[in-house]
């Protein structure tokens, strides 16, 4: 009797240690499959910002002026005299939107914010890039770039976050509370309809 019960008592540790084993693996394989993706989509944003900085020329855009909805196109470099926001959209040889680009106006210039959605073939967000670049003389050489980039999976759930603040040499620096004065409300919308419909877009090109 008791040989017997230690042979099942042997079977059943061989089946949970096997059960384990196999959900390791499975649990693995889901975390290699999901860095794949997010790495993936790492590429497919830098691929984007080379495209855009070769085609800048390229460049739709449109400004907000202030206690108005109705957006203007700018055409040959003719802006108006008051802008409240601009914004940037970027579209590939087919026409397909790829990215939009809102710019807070800066009336001082002291400072630069650009949050910018990146969307896929179906127009999803799949990356969205929040830039602040301000003047700041406590910091060594007198910038401060803050970069948050978030990515996110077609459900627009978040994968991965990632946040940087530097000075102009790349270097990691500590939020002096200089920037705290510069972060404005906005809104990430998880597709280029809603981004549109959003930021009164609707019908432009």
């Amino acid at each position: 009797m008791k040989t017997l019960q230690r042979a099942i008592s042997n079977a059943i540790g061989i089946l949970l240690l096997v059960q384990s084993y196999s959900f390791a693996q499975q649990s693995t394989k889901a975390t290699d499959i999901a860095d794949s993706f997010i790495l993936k989509l790492e590429n497919k944003v830098k691929v984007i910002d080379t495209y855009a900085l070769k085609h800048f020329k390229d460049l739709i855009i449109w400004v907000k002026l202030p206690e108005k909805t109705k957006l203007i196109k700018v055409k040959s470099e003719h802006w108006p005299e008051e802008v409240e926001y601009t914004y940037n959209i970027l579209k590939d040889s087919s026409g397909r939107i790829l990215v939009i680009s809102q710019i807070p106006f800066s009336e001082s210039g002291d400072w630069y914010i650009t949050y910018t959605h990146y969307f896929d073939e179906k127009g999803n967000t799949y990356a969205f890039r929040k830039q602040t670049n301000v003047f700041d003389s406590e910091v060594k050489g007198g910038v401060i770039y803050e970069t948050l980039l978030k990515y996110y999976d077609e459900n627009f759930n978040i994968l991965k976050k990632t946040y940087k603040l530097q000075d102009k040499s790349g270097k990691t620096i500590k939020n002096n509370g200089h920037l705290n004065i510069y972060q404005y409300k906005y809104q990430i919308y998880k597709s280029l309809g809603v981004c549109l419909k959003g930021y009164h877009l609707m019908g432009v090109n």
